[in-house]
C-alpha cells in the first residue's frame, strides 16, 4: 500500500535514521554492515547507494496511486526501484522523473497530470492516515493478521508467522476449484469476450476474441482510450493475434507463446481462426468500463 513516509513520521513524531543517527559514534556504521549482509544474504547484486538519497519521495509517492488507477502498479514499483537503487537518479526532480518515467515506457504526461488530481493526493493522505491508525511508524511494515513486523530484518518472522497461523487440521482441505464456464464475471465487446475467474488472491482472464477483432476497434472506443493501457502476463491457448506497440514494433503471438505485453499497444487477430489466451497480470483492469 502506498503511504508517504515523511507524513508517517509527521503524524507519529519518528524521525529517519539520517536523523536520529546523526552524531551516534558506531551504529551508523553498524547499520551499513547489516545493509551489506542483507544484500549478501538475498544475493542482491545490482544494488547502488543512491548519491541523491534521502530525496523528497511525494511525487513518486503520488505516481504509485496513479500506477494503481492506471493498472501498472507492479511494473511502476519495479521501474522506480530500479532507477533508485540500482540506476540510480534524482527522482525527486522533476525533468528526472519525466525522463525516467518516459525511458521505462509509461505515459510521462498522463502521470504528470494525475500526480496533481486531488483524488490522488486524497488517496495517498488517507492510505498514510490509515496506516499510522493501524500502528504503523515507519516503512517497511507489514502485517500478518493484527500482528505488526517492522523492518526488513523482520521478514523471517513474517514468514514464521504465517506459517503457524495455518491450521494444519485443515492443511488438505484448502482447495478450491473453478472454471472458466462459470466465471466470476464477464465483460463483453463487439467480436469478443473477457471472463474473470478470482481464486486464492489472484484474478485470472480468459480473452476469447474472433476473427476481425480488433482493440482499438472494439475495446478501446469504449474506455476513451487510443491504446490500451494494460500491462499484460499471459499465455496463448489457441489462435493468433498481435501486439502492436505504440512505438510501432508489432509482434505476432501463437499457441504456447509465454507473453509480456507492455502498456501502449494495440491488438488484433490474424486469420480467420478464433483467438484464446489467459491473462494473468492485467486482468483485473482489462475491458473494464466500470
Amino acid at each position: 500500500m502506498p503511504v508517504l513516509l515523511g507524513g508517517v513520521y509527521k503524524l507519529t513524531g519518528n524521525r529517519s535514521p539520517a536523523e536520529s543517527l546523526a552524531g551516534v559514534k558506531n551504529k551508523p556504521d553498524y547499520e551499513r554492515l547489516e545493509t551489506a549482509r542483507f544484500i549478501k544474504r538475498h544475493g542482491i547484486t545490482f544494488f547502488r547507494h543512491n548519491p541523491f538519497f534521502p530525496v523528497n519521495t511525494l511525487t513518486i509517492m503520488r505516481g504509485a496511486i496513479a500506477a494503481q488507477m492506471l493498472g501498472v502498479f507492479e511494473r511502476y514499483v519495479d521501474e522506480i526501484y530500479r532507477q533508485m537503487w540500482s540506476e540510480p537518479k534524482k527522482l525527486d526532480d522533476p525533468a528526472v522523473l519525466r525522463e525516467t518515467l518516459r525511458e521505462s515506457g509509461f505515459d510521462a504526461d498522463r502521470f504528470a497530470e494525475l500526480v496533481q488530481d486531488p483524488d490522488v493526493k486524497a488517496r495517498l493522505l488517507d492510505n498514510t492516515e490509515r496506516s499510522v491508525a493501524r500502528g504503523t511508524f515507519g516503512s517497511p511494515t507489514v502485517f500478518v493478521g493484527d500482528e505488526i513486523f517492522f523492518g526488513k530484518d523482520r521478514l523471517r518472522d513474517v514468514e514464521e508467522m504465517i506459517l503457524a497461523t495455518r491450521n494444519p487440521r485443515h492443511a488438505n482441505l484448502d482447495a478450491i476449484l473453478k472454471r472458466f464456464e462459470q466465471p466470476d464475471e464477464v465483460r463483453t465487446f463487439e467480436k469478443g469476450k473477457f471472463e474473470l475467474v478470482r481464486i486464492g488472491g489472484m484474478t485470472i482472464g480468459r480473452a476469447t476474441y474472433e476473427p476481425g477483432w480488433r482493440w482499438s476497434l472494439h475495446v478501446g472506443p469504449a474506455t476513451g482510450a487510443s491504446s490500451c493501457s494494460v500491462e499484460h502476463v499471459g499465455i496463448v491457448i489457441s489462435g493468433r493475434a498481435t501486439a502492436a506497440m505504440d512505438d510501432g514494433n508489432i509482434i505476432e503471438m501463437r499457441p504456447g507463446d509465454v507473453f509480456h505485453i507492455a502498456p501502449g499497444h494495440d491488438s488484433w487477430v490474424v486469420g480467420d481462426e478464433p483467438y484464446i489466451s489467459l491473462h494473468f497480470l492485467g486482468a483485473d483492469h482489462y475491458a473494464d468500463h466500470s
